[in-house]
């Protein structure tokens, strides 16, 4: 009956209203209510599908009227409720009431029904779509009832077409800030990743190579990177010690509550151990066996040691050094003549070193001192042997008002 026909028109158009795909992309028509924009899809697509050539008649039936299509869209203009269907543009409002006859073939089903976005409109409408394969296929979604038996739903059944493409932009733009973000976190990570590899690695490493290379090309080099280290420790023990009060307490109180991390890093002893060896092969060896070591160490594709290479000449000033009466100081200070030696040789090497010579070699009492004169002028080699004998009086006048050795003056058996 009539009364049925308008039941049915108006409900099927409070369900196209009500996913209004014209107000879902705009403002609400009334301030404070809701509408569809408050979705991410709305419909666009109505109609009737099934397997069967007779949907032609079903669809024929389910036409609206276009009286009920006005009356329905000046009510919906009119409505002041909490949710508002909103208008539609006056172009649609003649495909509503138009047959359903848009045929489309969609997921293996005929399809006969009626388009909103058929056809272009000025600042709604950019791209007229008829049929659902006109979309991508993660762009749409479909509804149709659930009541129905299986042999029903291919036979005929009501379809409805949603819009999925603002939430298709709106999830790829928060895939690709996310995307964004991973590679942000990724790049950084990696940047600290490589930092800390750098810092605890890399660097430790270049630097242990480095002090290799200077040593295999120069043994006595060793002495000298044993001396800037002490120095840089005994300056670090330094500045600790001339802190002020307020830094002892921070560090009082963060040794309270931290964990004590003093211990060194592997690379850093490796690399003291390093210097250490280094600096034994040159005390081992001296000036004079420098070039035995240097030879062997160049030596990197074979890990024999050849100490009868053949001899070079070398020209230098040779010193020796003597503590008088050695034989007494050992029958007297027996076990301690060890120390008495070292106190001695303190002073020797210190002040070698300090007039540009190197100790040889210590044999028991006797400490051999050269001044290597190689490649030199006259007149440098004139400066390096008064250098020698200013050397060898600032020794004696060094044993002489050292301290140390002073108190062996007033030993009984001395």
């Amino acid at each position: 009956g009539n009364a049925t026909q308008k039941a049915y028109e108006e409900t099927l158009l409070k369900f196209i209203y009500y996913h209004n795909w014209f107000v879902g992309g705009s403002e609400c028509p009334r301030e404070g209510a809701g509408c569809s924009n408050w979705f991410y899809s709305q419909v666009w697509w109505v109609g009737i599908a099934g397997e069967t050539d007779g949907i032609s008649s079903y669809a024929s039936a389910a036409q609206i009227r276009q009286e009920t299509v006005n009356s329905f869209n000046q009510m919906a203009a009119e409505q002041n409720d909490l949710y508002n269907y909103g208008v539609m543009p006056w172009q649609v409002l003649p495909i509503l009431s138009s047959p359903w006859a848009t045929e489309c073939t969609f997921g293996g089903m005929k399809h006969l029904g009626i388009s909103l976005l058929e056809s272009s409109i000025i600042d709604k409408v950019d791209y007229a779509v008829k049929c659902p394969n006109d979309f991508r296929v993660l762009e749409i979604e479909k509804f149709t009832p659930r009541l129905l038996t299986f042999d029903e739903y291919t036979h005929w059944h009501f379809i409805f077409y949603f819009d999925l493409r603002p939430y298709i932009r709106e999830e790829s733009t928060f895939n690709l800030i996310k995307t964004v973000f991973v590679c942000i976190v990724l790049c950084v990570a990696s940047l600290f990743f490589s930092s800390d590899a750098n810092a605890l690695v890399l660097q430790p490493v270049e630097h242990m190579i480095t002090k290799v290379e200077k040593i295999r090309d120069n043994p006595l080099a060793a002495m000298k990177m044993a001396d800037d280290e002490f120095k840089r420790e005994e300056i670090t023990k330094m500045k600790k010690g001339q802190k002020g009060t307020r830094n002892r307490l921070l560090d009082a109180y963060g040794s309270c509550c931290k964990h004590n991390h003093t211990e060194l890093m592997e690379t850093v002893i490796l690399e003291k151990t390093i210097i250490k060896l280094g600096s034994l092969l040159a005390l081992g060896f001296g000036e004079a066996g420098a070039n035995i070591v240097s030879h062997n160490m160049q030596g990197s594709n074979s890990a024999n040691v050849d100490a009868m290479i053949e001899g070079s000449r070398v020209e230098c000033i040779v010193g020796n050094a003597r503590i008088r009466d050695f034989s007494i100081a050992t029958e007297v200070l027996q076990g301690k003549v060890m120390t008495f030696v070292n106190q001695v040789a303190e002073i020797v090497h210190g002040i070698v070193d300090q007039f540009h010579g190197a100790v040889n070699k210590n044999n028991g009492d006797t400490f051999l001192v050269i001044w290597r004169t190689a490649g030199m002028s006259d007149e440098q080699v004139t400066k390096m042997a008064e250098m020698s004998i200013v050397a060898f009086a600032r020794i004696v006048a060094a044993v002489h008002a050292s301290v140390v050795l002073a108190g062996y003056r007033h030993h009984p058996g001395l």
